[in-house]
């Protein structure tokens, strides 16, 4: 929870970092700078998260957590003492190493923790204390700047927790045994039987390949994760620039929304391992829909005529409410990617193939912002004044969680093959790993 309390951090403090010199930049060109200081993170993120996952499937998943957690809160920590934009751009994409390295880890450790039908829960529970932390660390941006603290209290706070909180973990928490929640394999694991199968990469690209749904889930992340990206960072300035509210009004509609994200995580993964008790490809129909309903409530609140300045309850409520539920609705689909990549991949395999997912699924968010205030240069160079030109440009990136949607349609077709030759592969491994009856 804490780590992720970093990933947001300097969304809130845009303009105060802007104020303060910390980012650079004329008046037309800041947005670019402003931009990498979100991008950057992600993009040494992608570069390095391959080889978490791929460690995760060959070392102890527990003891690689908890240097993930180090890695990334290490420069959280330095962040505080940074004196110019440079400085704080290196920083910050230290950091997302860290970020971007505990997810492919952590998300291989719930498959060995929870069984294929509790999957939903089990991620929805990690989303939940992933998405808590961020909005954390949002939380805390705004209580220092309505407290008019300095911007750098929050990474400091933010860090330290888990110097205390990772060594502990080490000392309390067992290792889990690989593939332990898969029946085939906890057979083998309770008759005393190791299961032995670990990762060949060349066996793994033949497993990619030939697992369409995997390949289907991948590519849906990147058109998904733009306005992921764009948004949360964005979001705070918009409301600030173009709505008139300050910085800590703004940060609580941002907040409102992700206390949405909470509720989505939960109903998304609990209603999904209920429904496909009865319902063919209920993980999949569920995520559709949500990502389909919730990109047109987040444009609604988007193009609500805001009353300019205005903070009082009765003008901030609808607002909170279309926060509220557009995030309920596209969170529908967070803990059921994950959940349906566990359940047609192999144990040895899910490190790598959650390092994969995390590429394409924080392409976007590396880009997202970057790419929403390019087009918000677009549309200033196109004549439509600041900070309407903000306005257009988010309408805009939120516009690619239409094709994200379309890109679950071709799952439909393969997803229930793909785990039935899952169970298949385990069940006759478990039976070759059996002693021979006397």
């Amino acid at each position: 929870m804490w780590l992720y309390a970093d990933q947001n951090l300097v969304a809130p403090m845009l303009s105060t970092l802007r104020n303060e010199g910390m980012i650079v930049g004329s008046e037309e060109d800041w947005y670019y700078y402003a931009g990498l200081v979100g991008t950057i993170p992600v993009l040494t993120g992608i570069a390095t998260t391959f080889i978490w996952g791929y460690l995760a499937d060959k070392l102890s998943r527990r003891s690689l957590f908890a240097l993930t957690v180090l890695v990334g809160e290490i420069p959280c920590f330095l962040t505080g003492f940074t004196k110019n934009y440079y400085e704080l751009l290196f920083l910050r994409a230290l950091t997302g190493i860290g970020i971007n390295g505990a997810a492919p880890v952590a998300r291989a450790l719930v498959a060995d923790l929870y069984r294929p039908e509790e999957r939903g829960r089990g991620y929805a529970i990690y989303n939940f204390s992933s998405g808590f932390g961020v909005l954390l660390g949002m939380l805390m941006a705004g209580v220092v700047l309505s407290a008019n603290l300095s911007w750098r209290v929050p990474f400091l706070v933010a860090a330290t927790p888990n110097f205390i909180l990772t060594p502990l973990f080490l000392l309390l928490v067992k290792e889990v045994k690989l593939g332990y929640a898969e029946p085939e394999v906890r057979k083998l694991y309770e008759m005393g039987v190791e299961y032995r199968f670990r990762i060949n990469l060349k066996e793994f690209t033949g497993a990619l390949l030939s697992t369409p749904t995997l390949i289907f889930i991948y590519l849906q992340g990147v058109p998904g994760t733009f306005p992921w990206g764009a948004i949360p960072y964005w979001a705070p300035t918009f409301f600030h620039e173009v709505w008139g509210l300050s910085e800590g009004t703004a940060t609580l509609i941002v907040f409102t929304a992700g206390m949405g994200m909470m509720i989505g995580y939960f109903i998304g993964g609990l209603l999904t391992d209920r429904l496909q008790r009865r319902v063919l490809n209920a993980r999949l129909m569920v995520p559709f829909t949500g990502i389909l309903l919730g990109t047109l409530t987040m444009i609604a609140l988007l193009k609500y005529p805001y009353p300019h300045g205005d903070e009082s309850f009765a003008a901030l409520l609808p607002v909170l409410l279309l926060g509220l539920f557009g995030m309920i609705f596209v969170t529908f689909a967070a803990p059921n990617v994950p959940a349906v990549l566990s359940e047609v991949s192999l144990p040895e395999h899910r490190g790598t193939v959650f390092g994969i997912f995390n590429i394409t699924d924080n392409i976007g968010s590396a880009f997202g912002p970057t790419i929403a205030s390019g087009f918000m240069v677009y549309f200033l160079g196109m004549g439509v004044g600041e900070p309407v030109n903000m306005l257009y440009g988010l309408i805009a990136v939120s516009l690619f969680w239409v094709p994200c949607a379309l890109l679950w349609l071709p799952a439909f077709r393969t997803y229930e093959r793909d785990k039935a030759r899952l169970r298949k592969i385990l069940a006759e491994r478990s039976r070759g790993q059996l002693p021979a009856m006397p």
